[in-house]
């Protein structure tokens, strides 16, 4: 009986034993496959979501619109610029002039060139309008064209020079210092690739400078030096808008650019590009490539384009924007009188915020601050500003411009000094005394608690008092029975 029992224990351990390990196998190796899809997905992740390897040293590319960072790679590391300098001499131009004005080329255009320097073969004493000038600036990437517009709208090269440096600080540009007009080496001539791109960026919101940076090419009218007019066009020398031998390079949503090289700064390129309502400025700088061996700057440009358009996509916030400024922050109880047509607040149009592609405007943290003062910018009154933040780093943001209104709707249509009479008069009443009426209702439930506490007492008290009697009386007529009981028996 023993041997038998023990045996089918025995067999019993030893099926559990295998059972057990088999349990076990199936959980290591769920435990196995578990860890092998964590590092897949990561993997497939970091596929996704990798910035590109670039060859230039420099990199950064920017939302035009809320000047949100989409790439970078040392961008805050100094270099020499070259000729993408002239993006700065060209805004700078057209802010400060208008486009049919006449500049005179001096021997001042054409001081302290190097040899081979870019030119439009321009002549001393030859009269172009701005507009033209301005042509050769950015397509031919003339010197002594730079020089002609920065004498005659500043009286002197330096003191334009000086004019560049102060709109660079205003852009928000901490590493960058302008020595000349057009970019030839200078020791303290440098920017960054983020620096640059601030620049690119407030360029090409200008409507003159868009349309000249974007135009492929463009003949030059006759001038008293020039009574037949050039022989040849001006060609823009960006690749991406004009490939003419390179039509490798060309890229379907480029809307123009600046080359620039010397021979210490190496290949620098300034690029913008426009795809869906999506605007970029992309900068590389230092790019030891020319355009005839790949990688260059151009296959660069071209790689950060397509990974931000990939991985990137901008949410408008016009609407809940406008609505929230409106009613929420400032207005108030006011807010009723105050439509989208009718606000005296407004955003950009094209306002929006730049996130990864399936993550919500709603993980982005939202700032709406406004001025102790206006400040006037192109002509608008800038009362505040709307930012959003996410992972620490501002992805969207628009000025809060206010614009006097006179709408029907507030003058006319509605008697506005009844109204602020009713407005003042229930904005004077006291609040209401929550607090006291909060005390009242305690006091007045620990009155009640106590009466029943004791009322309770009470009874408890009383059906005491009632049982004792009641046991009292019973023993009482007990005692009379048992001394009855004994004298009837002693008779």
């Amino acid at each position: 009986m023993y041997d038998i029992t023990y045996k089918k224990i025995l067999a019993y351990a030893e099926i559990m034993l295998e059972n057990g390990v088999q349990i076990m196998k199936k959980r290591v190796k769920i435990f196995l496959l578990a860890i092998c899809m964590a590092l897949s997905v990561n993997v497939v992740s970091d596929t996704v979501f990798a910035k590109p390897s670039i060859f230039s040293e420099t990199a950064c590319v920017l939302d035009v619109q809320s000047g949100a960072i989409l790439y970078e790679k040392n961008r805050n590391q100094k270099e020499y610029p070259a000729s993408i300098t002239k993006i700065m001499t060209a805004l700078i131009a057209i802010e400060n002039s208008s486009m049919d004005e006449e500049v005179v080329y001096t021997d001042n255009a054409f001081a302290n060139w190097e040899s081979g320097a870019s030119n439009a073969g321009i002549k001393v004493g030859e009269r172009i309008s701005m507009e033209e000038s301005l042509y050769a600036v950015m397509l031919a990437s003339a010197n002594e064209a730079c020089n002609g517009v920065a004498e005659h709208i500043s009286g002197s090269i330096d003191a334009f020079v000086k004019k560049m440096n102060q709109k660079a600080k205003a852009l928000g540009c901490e590493n960058t210092h302008f020595a000349n007009t057009n970019g030839l080496w200078k020791k303290n001539h440098y920017t960054t690739a983020y620096d640059i791109a601030l620049i690119g960026r407030a360029a090409i919101r200008n409507k003159d400078f868009k349309t000249i940076a974007g135009t492929k090419t463009f003949i030059m009218s006759k001038t008293n030096k020039n009574k037949r007019g050039p022989s040849e066009p001006l060609v823009n020398h960006h690749k991406m808008i004009n490939p003419a031998d390179y039509p490798q390079y060309e890229y379907e949503y480029c809307e123009g650019g600046k080359t620039g090289y010397t021979s210490k700064s190496r290949n620098t390129l300034v690029t913008f590009a426009k795809k869906g309502d999506m605007e970029l400025v992309c900068a590389v700088m230092k790019c030891n490539n020319s355009v005839w061996l790949e990688p260059n700057a151009y296959t660069d440009t071209t790689k950060l384009f397509n990974y931000c358009f990939e991985q990137y996509e901008k949410t408008k916030i016009q609407d809940n924007a406008a609505s929230e400024i409106n009613e929420q922050y400032l207005f108030t109880n006011f807010s009723p009188f105050y439509s989208k047509q009718t606000s005296c607040l407004h955003i950009d149009e094209d306002a929006g915020v730049i996130l990864p592609k399936g993550v919500s405007i709603d993980k982005a943290e939202k700032k709406i601050e406004y001025y102790d003062k206006a400040v006037e910018q192109e002509g608008k009154k800038v009362i505040g500003k709307l930012s959003y933040t996410y992972k620490g780093q501002e992805v969207g943001a628009t000025n809060i411009y206010f614009d006097e209104n006179d709408s029907p709707t507030l003058r006319d249509s509605i008697d506005m000094s009844k109204w602020f009479d009713e407005a003042i008069e229930t904005a004077s009443k006291p609040p209401f005394p929550w607090k006291k009426v909060a005390l009242l209702i305690i006091l007045a439930c620990c009155i009640i608690g106590v009466s029943i506490l004791c009322f309770l007492k009470l009874r408890e008290y009383q059906v005491k008092t009632d049982t004792r009697s009641g046991y009292k009386k019973s023993r009482r007529h007990l005692g009379r029975k048992e001394r009855d009981f004994y004298i009837d028996r002693s008779k």
